[in-house]
C-alpha cells in the first residue's frame, strides 16, 4: 500500500515537494510497483490534495527518470531492464570514485563505526539469504559514502542516479550477486579506513567496473 506522508498544516514543506517526496517514497520501497499507472486524480484523491502538485511531482519523477509518459496514457513508473543499467553505471564510475577519494578524507571513528556496522549487517543478510536486507546494507554503505564526502554538487547528482538503480535493484535486475558485491565492499571499507584516498577511489571505481562487466555479459546474452 501506498505509505503516503502526513500533509498537515504542522508540515512546513511546500504541498508539492512533500507529495513528490511520497511518490518517490513509494516507488523505490516498490509501494508502487514498475509499470504501475501514475493517475493524477487517483493519487490527488489518495492524498487529499488538488490534481496541480500532483502534476508537478509526477512530471519531476519522469525528468529524474522514475516514471515515463505514454501519449494520451499518462505518466507510469520506469520498468528498468538490465540495458537501462549501462548508463546509469558510467556515470556512477566517476561519481562512486570520486565519493569515496574525498569520503577517505573524512575518516572518523563514528563513520569507520557505521560503516563496519553495515558491512556486519550486509554479511548477516547473505548468510540467511535475506535479499531485501543485504540490498538495503548495499544502498546504506554506499549512501553513508556519499554522505561523507561532504561535496554537495556530487550528491545531488549521485543520488538521483542512484535512485534509479536501487529501484532497478528492487526487481528482477540485479548485475552482481551477493558475494562479488561484498568483496568489493570489503575492499572499499578497508580503504576507507586506512583514509587513502588513492585506494578507495580504485576499489569504488573496480566495483562498478565489475558491475558493468556483467550488465554488458547479460546484455550480450538476452
Amino acid at each position: 500500500m501506498l505509505n503516503l506522508l502526513s500533509l498537515s498544516k504542522k508540515n512546513t514543506m511546500r504541498i508539492t515537494d512533500t507529495v513528490y517526496n511520497s511518490i518517490k517514497t513509494a516507488i523505490i520501497k516498490h509501494d508502487l510497483a514498475p509499470g504501475s499507472h501514475l493517475s493524477v486524480p487517483a493519487l490527488a484523491e489518495k492524498l487529499g490534495v488538488s490534481r496541480s502538485p500532483i502534476r508537478e511531482a509526477v512530471q519531476k519523477l519522469i525528468a529524474e527518470g522514475l516514471a515515463f509518459e505514454k501519449p494520451r496514457k499518462g505518466a507510469f513508473v520506469t520498468d528498468f531492464d538490465v540495458k537501462d543499467l549501462l548508463p546509469l553505471f558510467q556515470v556512477r564510475l566517476v561519481l562512486d570514485g570520486l565519493a569515496a577519494k574525498l569520503a577517505a578524507k573524512e575518516m572518523t571513528k563514528s563513520l569507520h563505526a557505521k560503516l563496519e556496522r553495515t558491512i556486519s549487517n550486509h554479511r548477516t543478510a547473505i548468510d540467511r539469504k535475506d535479499p531485501d536486507k543485504y540490498t538495503n546494507a548495499d544502498i546504506q554503505f554506499h549512501m553513508m559514502i556519499l554522505e561523507a564526502s561532504n561535496n554537495g554538487p556530487l550528491k545531488e547528482l549521485a543520488k538521483q542516479i542512484y535512485d534509479q538503480i536501487y529501484v532497478a535493484m528492487k526487481t528482477r535486475v540485479a548485475p552482481l550477486g551477493p558475494e562479488v558485491t561484498f568483496k568489493d565492499h570489503l575492499n572499499i571499507f578497508n580503504a576507507l579506513i586506512k583514509s587513502d584516498s588513492a585506494k578507495a577511489e580504485t576499489a569504488a571505481r573496480s566495483h562498478v567496473e565489475h558491475i558493468i562487466k556483467q550488465i554488458i555479459k547479460i546484455s550480450k546474452a538476452i
